[in-house]
């Protein structure tokens, strides 16, 4: 009989043992060799995707286990704080995706880091921190665990993002990264803090575990009930609002752009929604918290709306590879947001895992054609792959067919969705929804026309892939193929508070679906393939419409000046709003270096500054009181 319970805890702390061993050698007087460090780091990665299929096997054979464990480390206000770990159904299907792409991103890495000659042993342990710290979020048993290892993963990400720190604009980048992930760490801090401190004035919510998710339910009924319900629903906006800081949503998408000079197998990882989402995920975990405030889930529907629709719009002009999937991928998280702003809780995950595949495909594949082509990023400079990367080229189109929802994993949530809005009388919202479908499938098949299809516009020479990445290739691309059939049979009883059912599937919400995929797939091959933008026999009604409602002229707006000026607005968004909170941020800091500078040198007034400074103490105590008062009638 295998130990589950010391099986999941290996598991946990295999990377860490990892990255503490890289580490050591690292300051070994005698160099490692390349390939040790490969070697071991992948071995590690190994052994964590065999435990967690046997976790994943067995949550799937006792349906509804949960495994929780907790060990208290510190008391503060006497609130124990637990180290713990919950794997129930979603924490358990989550760990084996990831731990799966961890052990891709081993394997695909040596040949990427060989071909840089920098920093192979520090990218190892990176990644290594990173999957731990992943680990440690996704298996957390409590809101205050999830908080700090979501902290320590912004922190290597921040370190990926700086990898190669001498270069000006990676440093650049990465400080605006880390602080946009600094924002949403701290809305989510001081929501939580707000939670414990409001929990102690409830003797029922101290008997239980501190804010674990086990009882999470409990929690929210007693605090909804305990609160004021103000008070109640600004501490579960901080929790909306940072995990959406986190996951780069809306107006804050361009958080993800700042990490497109992390070396190119870790992007891939930040950038799939499995770890971009882990805002997302812990929306997952505090669903039946927010359940309680019905207008927590029209914000997350109206940000992952406009999410998917901004991002589509922006890939469907950008020529930067990086650029194209960074916001394709937000585009899905998007709509699993706005799918779970329908509290579509199932169809959401079944969402975001499947699309979730199908993107680190895609990220993967755009670093196999970089690794080709001597890191060309820009599909202007490409061209011509089909006959010399045919892997390549089979993979992408899998890939492609399976986030349009034609056929393969991507059909079935996005046929579940659509259907669930239309038995329960949601149609308007499935015209929000066609055009994202069209500008998905119109920006793949772009990427696909330009890059892979007629004449190499490139000066490197294309080399093959090597056996390591396509073995990676291959592995990607089977649950691409496979994981949305699979899955499909037992979303619900696998993952639903309810014993909902699937709808039944609506043909023509099928056909409209299916319709908007293929006008996206042929306007991109009409444009970039044939050069042409109605290659219909209808010359005669043409030219009559031509003429009478100058449809030429409506045409080139559309495909010319449109996407020009639309680009255009998101720039200035980007420049002048989040540019003013980079600005804000750098001011503060200016700020509280003057007044520590004029405090040392005894320069300042100082009892102008006491007054101010008691002046706000004393609103923080009334208003704290306030609330306490208000809590306590």
């Amino acid at each position: 009989m295998i130990d589950i319970l010391g099986l999941t805890y290996l598991m946990i702390f295999a990377p860490l043992i990892c990255a503490a061993i890289l580490l050591i050698l690292k300051f070994v007087p005698k160099k490692t060799p390349d390939y040790a460090n490969f070697i071991l780091s992948t071995v590690f990665s190994i052994f964590s995707f065999m435990a967690s299929c046997i976790l994943l096997i067995y949550v799937i054979t006792y349906q509804g286990y949960t495994l929780e464990d907790n060990y208290p480390f510190c008391v503060i206000q006497n609130i124990p704080l637990y180290f713990g770990i919950y794997t129930d159904n979603l924490a358990s299907l989550f760990v084996a995706l990831l731990s799966l792409l961890f052990f891709v991103a081993n394997i695909f890495s040596y040949k990427y880091l060989r071909q840089n000659r920098q920093g192979f042993a520090r990218f190892y342990i990176y990644l290594n921190l990173m999957q731990f710290f992943s680990f440690c979020f996704f298996i957390s048993s409590n809101l205050v665990q999830s908080l700090v290892f979501t902290m320590m993963s912004s922190l290597v990400c921040y370190l990926f993002a700086n990898f190669y720190f001498q270069n000006p604009q990676s440093q650049e980048y990465s400080k605006k990264a880390f602080i946009l992930d600094a924002t949403g760490d701290f809305m989510l801090l001081t929501a939580t803090v707000a939670l414990l401190f409001f929990s102690t004035l409830t003797p029922s919510i101290i008997n239980l575990p501190t804010l674990g998710f086990n009882n999470i339910n409990s929690l929210g009924l007693y605090s909804f009930a305990s609160l004021n319900p103000i008070v109640y629903s600004f501490i579960c906006l901080l929790l909306v609002l940072g995990a959406l800081t986190k996951s780069s949503q809306f107006p804050l998408t361009s958080k993800i752009t700042f990490y497109t000079q992390t070396p190119n197998p870790a992007f891939s990882l930040i950038i799939s929604p499995i770890l971009l989402g882990q805002g997302i995920f812990l929306l997952y975990r505090l669903y039946p918290l927010l359940n309680l405030t019905p207008v927590m889930f029209e914000v997350i529907k109206i940000i992952g709306i406009l999410s998917a629709i901004t991002c589509i719009i922006i890939a469907s002009k950008e020529n930067n590879l990086k650029y194209i999937c960074s916001n394709i991928a937000l585009s899905q998280a998007g709509i699993a947001l706005f799918i779970l702003g329908f509290r579509y809780y199932d169809t959401s995950v079944f969402y975001l895992l499947c699309s979730g595949m199908a993107i680190v495909l895609i990220s993967c594949l755009f670093s196999a054609i970089s690794y080709s082509t001597g890191l060309q990023e820009n599909i202007k400079f490409l061209g011509g792959l089909r006959e010399k990367l045919p892997l390549v080229t089979i993979a992408y189109i899998i890939g492609s067919l399976s986030l349009c929802g034609l056929i393969f994993s991507g059909f079935y949530p996005k046929t579940m969705f659509l259907n669930e809005l239309i038995t329960n009388n949601n149609s308007l919202y499935v015209i929000l929804i066609l055009p994202v479908i069209f500008l998905s499938a119109f920006s793949l098949f772009r990427v696909y026309f330009k890059t892979f299809e007629g004449h190499y516009r490139g000066n490197w020479e294309v080399q093959k892939t090597s056996k390591l990445i396509r073995f990676s290739i291959v592995l990607l691309a089977a649950p691409v193929i496979f994981f949305g059939f699979i899955f499909n049979r037992h979303v619900h009883t696998f993952l639903s508070f309810t014993e909902a059912k699937n709808p039944t599937p609506d043909f023509f919400v099928g056909v409209m679906a299916l319709v908007a995929s293929l006008l996206g797939y042929y306007l991109a091959y009409c444009i970039y393939f044939t050069k042409s933008i109605a290659p219909f026999r209808l010359r005669p009604i043409r030219r009559m419409v031509s003429k009478r409602f100058y449809s030429d002229i409506f045409i080139d707006f559309i495909f010319s000046s449109l996407p020009t000026v639309i680009s255009k607005i998101f720039y200035l968004i980007e420049k002048y709003i989040l540019g003013g909170f980079w600005l804000i941020s750098v001011f503060i800091e200016k700020l509280i270096a003057y007044i520590k500078e004029k405090t040392e040198t005894k320069n300042i007034n100082s009892q102008f500054f006491s007054v101010i400074f008691w002046i706000f103490i004393t609103a923080l105590i009334f208003t704290i009181l306030y609330f306490r008062a208000g809590v306590l009638k």
